[in-house]
């Protein structure tokens, strides 16, 4: 009984899918996302779309949660993360790349790529900065005034985040916390289309099997979450080891070698030590001087 009392939410696979697959819908969150850009009507709306390399079968394919065309030929990828796996940057720019290869064909020109955007909403604040939107794009590292147009923009939008005062981007918010949204419009018509699918017994049942999956995606995450700590502090524990060497040779004997502190740390450390014998050696040099 309190099962069935259980509200899904916007971040919810199934909901998401079927509340992007709403034109108007789908239009008013994309520009939400990106108050400075005209989205021009929705042309296509494809869930789940797979994309994969044309020249190498072989290579990973990346599972798209909506990419959407618009009129104006630009490509949309709006994807939902629930879970901080702390690959944000590195899943952004593959998700990136696979939209170009899959954009261009063979022998056409660069200038035909079309404008992407790459639309992250995410449960989490990657950066810890705690705003509301991060809006991500190509400068030269000494003058922000020089700017590479390679027309893609990255936008990940932190639903714990704050500083905004747009309204559309601040309903966005509670559409993605389950805040109520008391304004009428398009954002308050989601939620009530929300509400309509929890209300239905079948559609529930395709939301407690996407929260089932989500669940158990986020137990594998925690998990690599604690062996990554659990290595980062070995490695941690290790370094400090070799410096604790050095620094004890330094003191004992100021003439001795790099190839001398190596063997002698080699010959103390057990066979799990974490550090490669390259990692030792720079250790070693970086500190024995």
């Amino acid at each position: 009984m309190l099962e069935e009392q259980k509200y899904y939410g916007f971040t919810n696979d199934e909901i998401f899918g079927s509340i992007m697959q709403n034109k108007r819908f789908c239009k008013a969150i994309i520009q939400a996302a990106l108050p400075d850009v005209n989205v021009v009507s929705v042309e296509s709306i494809d869930a789940q779309k797979e994309l994969g390399t044309k020249s190498d079968k072989s290579s990973k394919s990346v599972r798209l949660d909506i990419a959407v065309k618009d009129q104006a030929g630009s490509f949309y990828d709006v994807e939902v993360q629930v879970n901080n796996n702390h690959d944000i940057g590195p899943r952004m720019r593959y998700y990136q790349s696979s939209m170009d290869r899959d954009t261009l064909d063979r022998g056409e020109p660069y200038t035909s790529l079309l404008r992407t955007y790459l639309i992250f909403l995410c449960a989490f604040d990657p950066f810890g900065r705690g705003k509301l939107r991060y809006s991500f794009h190509l400068y030269d590292d000494e003058d922000k005034d020089v700017k590479l147009e390679n027309n893609a923009e990255n936008i990940i939008i932190n639903s714990k985040g704050s500083g905004s005062s747009d309204t559309d981007l601040l309903n966005l918010q509670k559409l993605m916390n389950d805040d109520k949204i008391e304004v009428t419009g398009v954002f308050k018509e989601i939620q009530t289309q929300i509400q309509e699918y929890n209300d239905d017994p079948k559609r529930r049942n395709l939301m407690r099997t996407a929260e089932l999956r989500m669940k158990e995606e986020t137990a594998v995450a925690e998990k690599r979450g604690i062996e990554l700590g659990t290595k980062q502090e070995a490695r941690r524990k290790d370094q400090n080891t070799v410096k604790a060497f050095v620094t004890f040779f330094k003191r004992t004997q100021p003439e001795i070698s790099e190839a001398e502190v190596y063997s002698a740390i080699k010959d103390s450390v057990d066979s799990d030590f974490s550090l490669s014998d390259g990692e030792i050696r720079k250790i070693i040099h970086q500190n024995l001087k």
